[in-house]
């Protein structure tokens, strides 16, 4: 390619990315966006900070409880939004006392139960809401969808809606009025004579009534009273209305029951049982585990004497007569002659056999054949003569063989 075609080549590249980027820095609109960072300290750890903190800016006094162990002071105000409040027997009676007396008390419909049913003494009725389309008519269905639209909030994703509060009545502020709150509508309220409410178009969302001295005041938009939805629209200021605050009042927050762990209680209640245990069950586990040695001590290893053996089998067998034991000696000393004295085995008489043994031993033939024969009427005397005189003579006959086997090589054994 010659110069001149290049230098065509790189101005025509040129042009053409300056006209790109011409169109899209014109064709590009630049704009703010707003994004919603996430709650840190107090506020990311509760829920219901924004609602204290509105609360003590009216001049109200805010107590933060964990259990429903004690009550408010008559004439405060409790706001109720744990589902656990009824845990134990006799607290749906306190607090129904509590409120007789004087008591202000604002719920969470849902905190009364799974259900979110209401108990019998609480002169307040919920249904399930009909679902969209079911209560409208086809002409006001245009203006019911613009007016309920959803406005999904980017960190909590809630409904927002406005309720009036009814003509007929007088408002919490004076003249009645309208809330855009945000929150999920769980029921619709009912009550008999409500003192205040606000209302949608399918009915009542929070509605009070009064008991005794005392009044309840039922709230079922879920999370209305939570950080981002008191800090959208109206929240704060239906906030305000239910809970009628005032400079001076003292509001108590009842969020979620919460007790000390089961095993910090067993501890502080039960702490010398428990190390008891803990030292039973390592002995057991000691006990019955594997070891790198035997449990006792392997006693030392001694041999017995040779005499005592022979003291102890002879005892052993005098026990039961000692007719085994002069069998065994008889057969001791066959064994010994058959090894000792040539051609025994060919002697078939017991006479013939104790004069061969009575001559190569030098005892008495006749002594020596009584001792080989059966004895007739054995005794522990007569037995161990017999076993003595032949045990002497198979001692003899092996002492005999030894010599012989340890002659002298040179030596000529037959006379010359």
């Amino acid at each position: 390619m010659s110069r001149r075609a290049q230098w065509l080549v790189g101005t025509i590249a040129v042009t053409i990315a300056v006209a790109l980027a011409f169109w899209i820095g014109r064709s590009i609109e630049w704009v703010d966006v707003t994004i919603p960072l996430p709650a840190k300290g107090e506020a990311a750890r509760d829920e219901f900070h924004a609602a204290k903190q509105i609360a003590r800016r009216l001049g109200a006094t805010v107590t933060t409880v964990h259990s429903f162990d004690q009550l408010p002071p008559p004439g405060a105000t409790l706001v109720l939004a744990s589902q656990h409040w009824a845990m134990f027997p006799g607290r749906e009676a306190a607090l129904q006392r509590w409120v007789r007396d004087g008591g202000r008390l604002v719920v969470l419909q849902s905190a009364w139960s799974a259900e979110g049913k209401s108990p019998p003494w609480v002169p307040i009725r919920s249904s399930r809401p009909p679902r969209r389309g079911e209560a409208a008519s086809a002409p006001s269905s245009a203006a019911s969808e613009v007016e309920s639209v959803f406005e999904i909030h980017p960190l909590a994703a809630r409904m927002c809606k406005r309720y009036d509060e009814p003509d007929a009545g007088a408002g919490a502020f004076g003249v009645p009025r309208g809330y855009r709150v945000c929150g999920w509508p769980t029921a619709v309220l009912r009550g008999k004579s409500p003192s205040w409410q606000i209302a949608g178009e399918e009915g009542a969302v929070a509605l009070r009534v009064a008991l005794d001295r005392g009044d309840i005041t039922s709230n079922a938009l879920e999370d209305s009273f939570t950080n981002v939805a008191l800090l959208q629209d109206d929240g704060a200021l239906a906030f305000v209305a239910m809970l009628q605050l005032a400079a001076g009042d003292r509001v108590w927050f009842l969020v979620d029951e919460t007790r000390a762990p089961f095993l910090a209680l067993l501890w502080q209640h039960g702490a010398p049982a428990i190390v008891l245990a803990l030292i039973a069950l390592a002995l057991m586990l000691w006990r019955g585990g594997v070891r790198f040695g035997p449990r006792l001590i392997d006693a030392p290893i001694a041999r017995r004497s040779i005499g005592e053996q022979i003291r102890r089998t002879a005892a052993f067998v005098a026990r039961g007569g000692g007719a085994a034991l002069h069998a065994a000696s008889i057969r001791a000393l066959e064994a010994e002659a058959r090894r000792s004295i040539a051609n025994y085995a060919g002697l078939l008489g017991r006479r013939d056999r104790s004069d061969a043994i009575a001559n190569k031993t030098g005892g008495d033939p006749a002594a020596l054949a009584a001792a080989m024969s059966p004895i007739a009427h054995p005794n522990r005397k007569s037995i161990a003569a017999a076993i003595h005189r032949l045990e002497r003579a198979r001692r003899a006959l092996a002492a005999g063989a030894r010599r012989t086997l340890h002659r002298p090589a040179s030596e000529d054994p037959s006379p010359p």
